[in-house]
């Protein structure tokens, strides 16, 4: 892929997953909200050990089209399938995926080694990689700032242990050596699971982007050169 961006060098994850090659696609995706077209046919793909980037502009439906892949939102048509497996259902789908959506999902009230408690996390690791949560053990969810409580969220659905991780829009809220960190944790994690990112932070998305994706007139074109993102208009040129 000739998309001129550099690549952030990370050392191999662990073998959670190693002796099996997980594959989800989602296809034929059509969503309309009355005469508005949203989805038109769009697709999207996954596996272990590659990291996909979806692209697309504000209002193009990248968010929709997550939601409706974990089943929260209803479409005309959609199939997805996990190892060949039709898969239907928003409580099965999320044993098969994590889903980061731009909405915070932890509870304010509870303390944050009791989030992860609740999620069968480690909170050491956690710690290893971001030295500041060392001091938010007994901190309230609602005591963190949005940066702090995204970082967490991230790190929740990386290190879960389900095949494959949606991540809509990560690097929001982060300061550049958050956005570093969070690049190695994907580039780490993908060694055990299928991840797809989409982020408006596209030069960060790039960075570590096996794959790039646009999502435009609510189909999916696949990007293998820059020059594609201005075609599709993506991009000035």
């Amino acid at each position: 892929m000739q998309l001129s961006h550099k690549r952030i060098s990370h050392e191999n994850g662990d073998d959670r997953n190693s002796l099996r090659n997980n594959t989800l696609l989602a296809d034929s995706i059509r969503l309309s909200f009355g005469a508005n077209d949203v989805l038109t046919g769009a697709w999207l793909h996954s596996r272990t050990g590659m990291a996909t980037g979806l692209l697309g502009r504000n209002g193009s439906g990248k968010s929709c089209m997550f939601r409706a892949i974990m089943g929260a939102l209803k479409t005309q048509d959609l199939f997805v399938k996990v190892n060949d497996e039709i898969v239907t259902g928003s409580l099965r789908m999320g044993s098969y995926i994590k889903y980061l959506s731009q909405k915070p999902f932890l509870p304010n009230k509870m303390r944050l080694a009791e989030v992860f408690d609740l999620f069968e996390a480690d909170y050491d690791a956690l710690v290893v990689e971001f030295p500041q949560f060392n001091d938010y053990r007994e901190t309230k969810v609602g005591e963190l700032s949005g940066g702090e409580v995204r970082i967490a969220e991230i790190w929740l659905c990386l290190c879960s242990n389900a095949p494959f991780c949606i991540l809509d829009e990560p690097f929001s809220y982060l300061a550049p050596v958050a956005v570093e960190r969070v690049q190695g944790l994907i580039l780490r994690e993908k060694q055990n699971k299928g991840i797809i990112v989409s982020d408006h932070n596209y030069e960060a998305l790039l960075e570590v982007a096996d794959e790039v994706l646009l999502l435009s007139g609510g189909y999916v074109h696949l990007i293998k050169e820059r020059s594609d993102l201005v075609r599709y208009g993506y991009l000035r040129g």
